[in-house]
């Protein structure tokens, strides 16, 4: 163990933050190897093995909980204890180990070195965390879900965004703001899994408030999962435009090869352009079959203005699980207008493409695919689409006509999205 300890201080006295971030990361299989040959996890007999390597305070008290983790994650005491315990006393090691780091690092100055360091900790922290509550569930099979380790996780992250954010060294060059978007993107990812979005407003705020270089300054990673994450709010607060625009510029800036981050990305953009009306890659269906199976229905209904397919689609007991548990279950409840649009402009083209329209055929056409109750549900629903601008014109209702704009009459159903 006192090889660990000798690669901290050796990288303490370069201020070598990314090869101090490798050692204090166990998420390498070099830190679980040498983390696995203590025997005993207890703090006393870590401090012992680690007292040789001569660290400062407090970072010999910092290594010395960190090794406390990874033993009792890796050493051979595992074996005594059950899972839930030991990813229980991991969680509460680590939590000790980054806050003896944070008091640290808002001391640091400069700081900018030590970055990469909080964030891999706080990687860690938030892994053992999620893995220490999902333990606890597993065996007291609690309906409620209380995530103590996760809530305590999620508090000491916001110290590490507070710690970057907050950060007045003068020297831009050096300052801890670099680390910023990196917490936020752990902070946010924190939120969204403790089903405490409303809480990423003040993170927004902070953010707003700050004096940070611009956005596009930063690592492309942070800056593509920051969008990716403001979009998604924006879907769950109903902006469509910006969640459309935060999105879209993810995907343009996320690696091809990162096929899983893409496909993250698209779960949330492909409700939203069909809601819009807006085209959609054919390539994004064929090159991912999780995302075809749940939206081609869709996206084949509104192509089709099948509106009856349309709804069964939805009332898919699998698929309305899917939704619900994405979050997008009310974009795709209105994209249903777009699907009715889609009926109205085939009628329309049927009937010869002119500006005045009988209400007749396509009243009878959405009565028969279950769209309306009787003419009366039909002509609301025409109006409806009117008033949400899919339809340009108006109805004269005492001839039963309707009178469209000559000029792009359906502006949002032009779509061709297979």
């Amino acid at each position: 163990m006192s090889s660990l300890a000798r690669d901290v201080a050796a990288s303490l006295a370069r201020e070598d933050g990314a090869l101090l971030a490798r050692a204090l990361s166990l998420q390498t299989g070099n830190t679980r190897r040498k983390v696995a040959t203590v025997a005993d996890p207890s703090l006393s007999t870590v401090q012992a093995l680690v007292r040789p390597a001569r660290l400062p305070a407090p970072w010999d008290d910092m290594v010395a909980h960190y090794i406390c983790a990874g033993a009792l994650l890796f050493g051979p005491s595992t074996k005594t204890r059950k899972p839930a315990e030991s990813w229980h006393l991991a969680a509460e090691a680590l939590q000790a180990c980054t806050s003896v780091f944070l008091r640290l690092f808002a001391a640091l100055s400069p700081g900018r070195w030590a970055i990469p360091v909080l964030v891999s900790l706080l990687r860690d922290l938030r892994w053992t965390a999620k893995c220490a509550d999902d333990a606890a569930h597993a065996v007291a099979r609690d309906a409620r879900r209380a995530n103590p380790h996760m809530e305590e996780c999620a508090r000491t992250l916001n110290r590490g965004f507070s710690a970057c954010v907050a950060d007045r060294y003068p020297s831009l060059a050096q300052s801890k703001k670099w680390g910023t978007y990196a917490m936020v993107g752990l902070v946010f990812r924190t939120y969204f899994q403790l089903q405490s979005i409303s809480l990423c407003k003040n993170i927004l705020r902070a953010l707003g408030a700050g004096d940070l270089p611009p956005l596009e300054a930063f690592p492309k990673a942070h800056v593509v999962t920051f969008r990716y994450y403001v979009g998604r709010l924006a879907l769950l607060e109903e902006d469509y435009g910006r969640a459309e625009s935060e999105l879209s510029q993810a995907l343009a800036l996320a690696p091809r090869a990162s096929t899983k981050h893409i496909e993250r990305i698209l779960v949330y953009l492909i409700p939203i352009r069909l809601l819009q009306g807006q085209q959609l890659a054919p390539r994004w269906l064929a090159e991912y079959p999780r995302l075809a199976q749940l939206y081609a229905p869709f996206l084949r209904a509104c192509q089709r203005g099948d509106v009856r397919a349309f709804d069964e689609a939805l009332r898919d007991a699998a698929v309305e699980r899917a939704l619900v548990h994405l979050g997008v279950y009310l974009a795709m409840e209105r994209a249903r207008d777009v699907c009715v649009t889609c009926l109205l402009r085939r009628v329309w083209a049927l009937s010869g493409r002119g500006t005045r329209q009988r209400l007749g055929p396509m009243a009878a056409a959405l009565q028969w695919l279950g769209a309306a109750d009787g003419a009366d549900g039909a002509e609301w629903l025409v109006a409806t689409q009117m008033a949400r601008g899919r339809v340009k014109g108006y109805i004269a209702h005492e001839r039963q006509m309707l009178v469209l704009s000559a000029n792009e009459p359906f502006p949002h159903a032009s779509l061709s999205m297979l």
